[in-house]
């Protein structure tokens, strides 16, 4: 009888526990796979829930504008001269006619005195031909020379003191002075610039520059907010709007006017101007915390009733089209009507058909 070698029967007897291993493996897969799968426990979600209300609203535009004082000067000398004296200071608030800065008029004055004189021997000499004349003393050419020299001694007078008043700058109207930096006996060239004057009125201007599509529907007359800050808001009026636009942007320059605006707001400041504009549309208003952005698409979570349980409320996403924000609300161009049901607070934290609660119905 033939034996059989010892190797062959261990490889037998691993591929017996191989192929035993391998049936019981299946055998338990077949099992899982076919034993009932127990539904997750569902957790509701406690959010906020709101009514989406109906509104008007208007496009909306935001440029950036710079305050104008309604009347504003660069001060310059017109002569030449050195001063005399300063009667203002720098930041000063000067009243109209005030005397700001006199120029060393001395030799203007003396030239004025040497005229006057002249002048009034002119006009003694013009009397006595004048006499002469009548008793046909004298012809009239000489007459008429008399009336020459006097008329000439006048025009020289009166030169003269139109040079000592222009060497006398006065302030054109109620203004604050801006900085300067002028001494008394300081040279000035004519034309040397003094100071600023940004007037002071009850009222003030901005300009500011708004796109084509903007300028197509603003008109003269219309209102315009000015942003101060978060919380405070000027109302202006448009008065005015440039006949052209800008080359290169096209954007077109307005210019609106804010009564009594704040001691804050300096000339050449820079502030928000809120423009409304275009035709009203009818939409829905939510607050801002139910809408939420997707790299696609705006959307918000509407509450439903459940299909299977009309006592539970699920939430279902839907995709709008936002508008306008005002305040802590966002209106809701379409994709919403009004009246149905919004989650606001919570709405972070949903998937689309999501449990939820309201959380004022249950209360504490």
């Amino acid at each position: 009888m033939r034996t059989v070698p010892p190797r062959i029967i261990t490889s037998v007897i691993l591929i017996l526990l191989v192929a035993s291993g391998l049936g019981y493996l299946a055998r338990w897969k077949y099992l899982q796979i076919s034993a009932p799968v127990s539904e997750p426990m569902e957790i509701p979600e406690m959010v906020d829930i709101e009514i989406a209300v109906p509104v008007q609203t208007q496009s909306k535009a935001t440029a950036v504008g710079t305050i104008l004082a309604p009347r504003s000067i660069q001060l310059r000398t017109e002569m030449v001269g050195t001063i005399a004296s300063i009667d203002f200071k720098p930041g000063q608030i000067v009243e109209e006619a005030q005397e700001l800065l006199k120029l060393d008029s001395s030799v203007e004055k003396a030239q004025l005195a040497s005229a006057k004189a002249l002048q009034q021997i002119a006009d003694s000499t013009n009397q006595r031909t004048k006499l002469a004349s009548e008793s046909r003393a004298i012809s009239e050419m000489e007459l008429d020379q008399s009336d020459s020299v006097l008329a000439q001694a006048n025009a020289e007078v009166t030169r003269l003191e139109a040079i000592i008043r222009r060497k006398t700058i006065n302030a054109p109207f109620r203004a604050k002075a801006g900085l300067f930096d002028l001494h008394e006996g300081q040279y000035l060239p004519e034309g040397t610039p003094i100071t600023m004057l940004q007037g002071i009125e009850s009222y003030a201007f901005v300009d500011f520059m708004m796109p084509q599509q903007v300028a197509d529907f603003l008109q003269v007359n219309d209102s315009v907010s000015i942003l101060l800050t978060a919380e405070e808001t000027l109302s202006g009026c448009v008065v005015a709007i440039d006949s052209q636009a800008d080359r290169l942007t096209r954007s077109v320059m307005a210019r609106a006017k804010i009564d009594s605006p704040p001691a804050i707001l300096q000339p050449n400041d820079s502030v928000k101007v809120a423009i409304d504009y275009g035709p009203k549309v009818d939409s829905v208003q939510v607050p801002l915390t139910a809408l939420r952005s997707a790299p696609t698409s705006a959307f918000v979570f509407v509450v439903e009733k459940d299909a299977k349980d009309e006592t539970k409320l699920r939430a279902q996403r839907r995709n709008v089209v936002p508008g306008p924000t005002v305040g802590q609300n966002v209106s809701i161009l379409s994709g919403l009507q009004a009246g149905e049901r919004v989650v606001t607070d919570g709405s972070f934290k949903l998937r689309d058909k999501a449990w939820i609660i309201d959380a004022e119905s249950e209360g504490p």
